[in-house]
């Protein structure tokens, strides 16, 4: 009944709508017009419906489609997704398992297999923790499986640990480094990833890496002894020697002085050589035990405020007689503003001599000259770097200088830079104990040179050595 009223009341409001008096019948015109507009509102809705359905229908095949397309696509890269994370795992070289909460193994890679000696489906479900002995550090103890993998999965904690052991199934230890991570999916810890990679290889390198450096230090050792001994030797040598050597210069001397006295040229000639050689060989041995005093740290400073002119006069007026020697004309310069400096006049006067006599010894009919002068290094206050006043000394000479792949040998002991041709004799030393002497006060040697066109050696020292190295408890650069 409740469907006829409602049916009854929409056609009463569908005759209003078309102006119609429901209580009054329409005429049969009226009918025929009515039904005409009801015909083709019929008809126009059936057409709709029917391209409804039409378009509903084309659509539904395209979602088809589509959903089919997007569904073969996902596929194809979950697929290539997983291949790749499948190679990866395949080729890494370290051990990775997939652990429930539990720690049971639900996948492991094929070095993880092979490190643990099982396929992975004998792996499925197995507890490999328990066959891990956990260390931090070697000799400490071992953390139970148990409670590493409550701190990963139950705090989400990433455990390393370097000094781990792995047993075997015949109860033989290898050394193994694992690393515990939390693995979370969608917020929430699934589970743990264990790694682990055997240490075997590097803890051998580490072992072998010790042993060679003890030897090392024990080589080292050996000839820092061997050096000492060889020092302390030279030093007692050099003494012993002197004492004869000494008695030689004296007599040959007064040998020398009584054949003149007694008009025997002949043997006051070679009374004179043989003090000349004396003097030679003395000069040898006062080299050698400095190099060894050098060497054995037991050289001192003996350092005093002198005037550099006066030290450069006292030089120039001992090798003149050298110098000249060879034809070559001796150029000094050295002002009164030089003025005076804090050192060990006796190293550095020794030190510019060595100098001056190897220029003299390489140049024949040349120029030698020596220039001094101040030079001042400015600081940086706001580092508390102070400045510093340096006193310079270049010797340069116009002899047969040195090839450039020779220079690095010219301050190695017992070594003379030059053919037989230009070899002039000399023990090798001089320039070694001028290096020293330099380093010793604070400064050191610099040289450049051109083969045909003469040297220049330059001697940088403090204008004021630190007191630090007067009292010997360091040395220069």
């Amino acid at each position: 009944m409740n469907a006829e009223r409602d049916v009854h009341r929409l056609l009463l409001r569908q005759l209003r709508r078309l102006g119609l008096d429901p209580a009054a019948p329409p005429s049969p015109e009226v009918w025929a017009q009515l039904l005409q507009t009801v015909s083709r509102t019929y008809a126009s809705a059936e057409e709709d419906r029917y391209l409804l359905e039409r378009s509903l229908d084309i659509s539904s095949r395209e979602m088809q489609t589509l959903n089919e397309n997007l569904r073969q696509v996902s596929e194809t890269r979950l697929a290539a997704e997983r291949d790749r994370l499948e190679s990866v795992l395949t080729a890494l070289s370290d051990g990775l398992c997939v652990l429930d909460r539990a720690g049971a193994v639900q996948s492991a890679n094929a070095s993880a297999q092979a490190l643990l000696g099982a396929t992975g489906a004998a792996l499925h479900g197995q507890q490999i923790l328990a066959r891990f002995r956990l260390h931090t550090v070697e000799g400490g103890d071992a953390v139970a499986p148990e409670v590493a993998l409550g701190f990963v999965v139950g705090l989400g904690q990433v455990l390393r640990y370097d000094r781990s052991a792995l047993l075997g199934v015949g109860g033989e230890a290898r050394p193994v480094a694992c690393v515990l991570t939390p693995l979370v999916v969608n917020g929430e810890a699934r589970g743990a990833v264990f790694v682990f990679r055997d240490t075997t290889a590097s803890r051998q390198a580490e072992r072998e890496l010790l042993r060679t450096g003890e030897a090392l230090v024990e080589a080292r050792d050996r000839a820092l002894r061997a050096s000492r001994t060889k020092s302390v030797f030279l030093a007692n040598m050099s003494h012993e020697l002197r004492t004869p050597l000494n008695a030689i210069l004296g007599y040959s001397e007064l040998v020398e002085e009584e054949a003149q006295a007694l008009g025997a040229g002949a043997v006051a000639t070679d009374a004179g050589r043989i003090h000349a050689a004396a003097e030679h060989l003395l000069q040898l041995i006062n080299d050698i035990l400095d190099v060894s005093k050098i060497e054995a740290g037991k050289m001192r400073l003996d350092c005093e405020e002198f005037s550099v002119p006066a030290l450069v006069d006292a030089v120039v007026s001992t090798v003149t007689a050298l110098v000249r020697r060879g034809g070559n004309q001796l150029i000094v310069d050295c002002p009164a503003e030089v003025g005076v400096m804090i050192g060990d006049r006796t190293k550095l006067g020794q030190a510019l001599l060595n100098l001056l006599g190897n220029a003299a010894k390489f140049t024949r009919h040349g120029t030698i000259r020596l220039v001094a002068h101040r030079e001042v290094e400015p600081g940086t206050p706001w580092l508390g770097v102070p400045a510093r006043t340096w006193l310079v000394f270049a010797v340069e000479d116009t002899g047969i200088g040195i090839p450039a792949d020779r220079i690095c040998e010219l301050f190695v002991p017992f070594s003379q830079v030059g053919d037989a041709a230009s070899n002039k004799g000399g023990t090798g030393l001089g320039l070694t104990i001028t290096r020293e002497y330099c380093r010793m006060m604070g400064g050191d040697v610099g040289v450049r040179s051109e083969p045909g066109r003469g040297s220049c050696f330059t001697v940088r020292v403090p204008a004021d050595v630190p007191a630090a190295l007067a009292s010997g408890q360091t040395q220069g650069p």
